[in-house]
């Protein structure tokens, strides 16, 4: 009877086996189920110069960067008025010096402007400020402001074509001083109902301008033995915007003196 016993178990195992049985290897992946992560071919060449971070749609309070006291927006009739009139003051923080000033009627109404106030020249608050307008109502849609803490000497802005969308961009330069002319450049472009930064590096010894669409930027170059006043040589370096960075497209090095 045991012996029975035995065989109906063995039987029974027989049975049960193929079922348990797995396909050999691992499934073939199914296209269009890779696992998440960062989608690839978007990262900036080593030989560009990287864009800060695409906002919103709509501007955030971290596009923009006003003192406490500052207006965000300005609807009441007179103000509007006064605005159009060429006053600006509506727009600036209280108390406040406007400096650089640029009006854009077309595609879409924009004023641009810097801005500085305290009484010590060596630690003002200073800022920079793109305000666009929509019916009878102004609204800031991109500011950056500098606390007297950082040292700011002042900000210096240039007006020029850089995207190719027939929209002028804005390459300002917050000037820290120092023996290497130190500060940081910054690219803010605009479109209707937002403005972004889409460049921004902080330098020493570097100039950057706009240049026949493209941005140039012209560096000194230091061999070990050289003082600080006398590079061996400059090197000037053109960069295109490709529609997400602005990519090298030529640089020519050139001695000191030559």
């Amino acid at each position: 009877m045991a012996c029975m016993r035995r065989l109906l178990v063995f039987a029974l195992a027989l049975l049960v086996l193929p079922a348990c049985e797995e396909a050999p290897g691992d499934p073939t992946p199914t296209p269009g189920t890779a696992a998440t992560g960062s989608p690839t071919g978007l990262t900036a060449p080593s030989s560009s110069l990287t864009p800060t971070p695409t906002p919103e749609p709509s501007p955030s309070p971290a596009d923009v960067k006003l003192p406490a006291d500052a207006p965000r927006s300005v609807d009441e009739p007179a103000a509007v008025a006064s605005i159009a009139a060429g006053d600006l003051t509506p727009l600036a923080p209280p108390g406040a010096e406007i400096g650089f000033r640029e009006v854009r009627a077309d595609p879409f109404e924009e004023v641009t402007f810097t801005w500085r106030r305290g009484d010590d020249a060596f630690a003002q608050e200073q800022g920079f400020a793109v305000w666009q307008r929509s019916d009878q109502t102004w609204a800031a849609v991109y500011a950056f402001t500098d606390k007297p803490s950082k040292g700011v000497l002042g900000i210096s802005t240039q007006v020029g074509e850089l995207t190719g969308d027939d929209v002028y961009e804005y390459l300002t330069f917050e000037q820290t001083g120092g023996s290497g002319a130190c500060g940081t450049w910054r690219v803010i472009a605009s479109s209707p109902g937002l403005a972004r930064e889409v460049f921004r590096r902080t330098t020493c010894d570097t100039d950057i301008r706009i240049v026949n669409g493209l941005l140039e930027m012209r560096e000194a170059v230091y061999e070990p033995e050289d003082p600080h006043c006398c590079p061996s040589a400059f090197l000037t370096s053109r960069f295109e915007w490709d529609g997400e960075a602005f990519v090298l497209v030529s640089s020519e090095e050139i001695p000191a003196g030559g």
